[in-house]
């Protein structure tokens, strides 16, 4: 039987009890604290993701002081604050490992440098600062709480922020794009957040930890991702599950059934309506522009005349627009990850990036169960889209996931004893039933052993 809630991050072996099969569990923490340990959780959780989530649309920080920037950043500082506090009233730590530290570090401090050779050194380590104290955040919450506990509560805090922008704004489907209202998410920002809770309750699932109702969310949520018309996002996303999929053991009955019932619905969408070609050719001619935009920005990036500081450390993190030659526009919006780490960090620090995203892909990949999928999953997800999307290396929700899939495959956290989270042992659940009864097997056959 798994350890009681919020009490598998301390250490077993300070409690000196042991449950029906002999492993040592640690004392039961009272229901109030273990709530409110819970809660404080949460609200960590609602300011980084409050602090990162855009508050305007199309604004970017350039340098200049406001009352959102300054809010932003009064946010973050709370939401560091609560996790460095909560992870030093824990009595047991989990460990993490350096790579993520100390490849993120290297990354800021090269883009630093960057920006003090493009002359925007102030505003590039106002945002170097920013990504750094949401890195220090995850940490300090993983250390706290545990993988099992910080991965779940982030995934559906982020759900729930665009639960609320899609209730605010779901007058927007008019448009044909479902887009936020509070606060005002683009289309794509809304149909990331539903991905990455999605790729955790399918997660669940495959690892038979969900309740029914569950499966049913996961149709909403798939749902919800195809009303924002978000191509790039929905055909990733669809890579994504189907690489957690295939690393399923075996999938509950409910599970099972909505699969098999998903077939014909997919066939009857794609055959016999018109859902798949009016999301293929959204935009009508402005597919091409889109398609030519993005091509004259990475052309420009790639053929950027800079000194050779700006070759080698790029101009900054505050460069989220590109100057473009033979265009009746002055400037591009870079719209991949990829391109705006060239521009930003040079080639030092997309080489860098390269080898960050290679190391936790690995990493991932050795991750024993019930982790794996997920990771294998979340990566696949948010490195595809970022050939296509921007924000994977800067403050934002993408890179909360990937610095927290980063930090929790490293080895060191891997053999630290980190549990999936509680739920695992719901009763409602086939696990939990399952837990049930392989520790009540356990305490039948226990007095028959002790009277050998």
């Amino acid at each position: 039987m798994s350890a009681p809630p919020f009490a598998r991050t301390l250490d077993p072996r300070a409690a000196g009890t042991t449950d029906p099969t002999g492993r040592p569990t640690p004392e039961p923490v009272a229901g109030q604290e273990a709530g409110a340990a819970r809660w404080s959780l949460y609200l960590c959780c609602i300011l980084l993701v409050a602090c990162t989530i855009p508050w305007r649309r199309g604004t970017y920080f350039s340098g200049g002081l406001d009352p959102v920037v300054l809010l932003k950043g009064a946010i973050g500082g709370a939401g560091l604050v609560l996790a460095f506090a909560l992870s030093r009233r824990r009595t047991a730590q989990v460990r993490l490992g350096a790579r993520t530290v100390v490849l993120a570090t290297t990354y800021l401090v090269i883009s630093v440098v960057g920006g003090w050779a493009a002359g925007t050194m102030l505003p590039s380590v106002v945002i170097a600062v920013r990504v750094g104290m949401l890195l220090a955040s995850l940490a300090f919450l993983l250390q706290a709480f545990g993988i099992g506990r910080v991965v779940p509560a982030m995934l559906r805090t982020m759900g729930a922020v665009a639960a609320l922008a899609i209730a605010t704004g779901i007058g927007t489907l008019a448009s044909g794009r479902l887009q936020g209202g509070i606060p005002p998410l683009a289309p794509n920002e809304i149909a990331f957040l539903c991905g990455a809770l999605l790729l955790l309750t399918v997660h669940r699932i495959i690892e038979r930890q969900a309740a029914g109702w569950e499966v049913a969310a996961a149709g909403l949520l798939g749902a919800l991702v195809w009303l924002t018309g978000s191509r790039t996002t929905a055909a990733t996303l669809a890579v994504a599950l189907a690489v957690m999929v295939v690393q399923a053991r075996r999938f509950s009955v409910p599970a099972f059934l909505a699969m098999v019932l998903a077939v014909p619905a997919v066939a009857y969408a794609a055959l016999a309506t018109t859902a798949v070609s009016d999301m293929l050719l959204r935009g009508g001619s402005q597919n091409v522009t889109t398609l030519s935009s993005r091509t004259i920005a990475w052309q420009a990036a790639l053929t950027m005349d800079t000194s050779t500081y700006q070759r080698w450390f790029g101009g900054g993190l505050t460069m989220k627009h590109i100057p473009v030659s033979g265009q009746y526009w002055a400037t591009q919006l870079l719209d991949s990850s990829w391109v705006s780490a060239l521009v930003q960090t040079g080639i030092l620090g997309l080489v860098l990036i390269a080898v960050w995203v290679l190391s936790t892909s690995v990493a991932a990949l050795r991750t024993p169960r019930p982790w794996r999928p997920l990771w294998t999953g979340l990566l696949v997800f948010i490195v595809f889209r970022s050939l296509l999307e921007s924000g994977l290396f800067d403050a934002s929700t993408s890179f909360i996931v990937f610095a927290l899939v980063s930090l929790a495959s490293e080895p060191s956290a891997r053999v630290a004893g980190v549990e999936p989270e509680d739920t695992d042992t719901d009763p409602h659940t086939e696990a939990g039933r399952d837990d049930r009864q392989r520790v009540a097997a356990a305490a039948t056959s226990t007095p028959q052993t002790a009277s050998r």
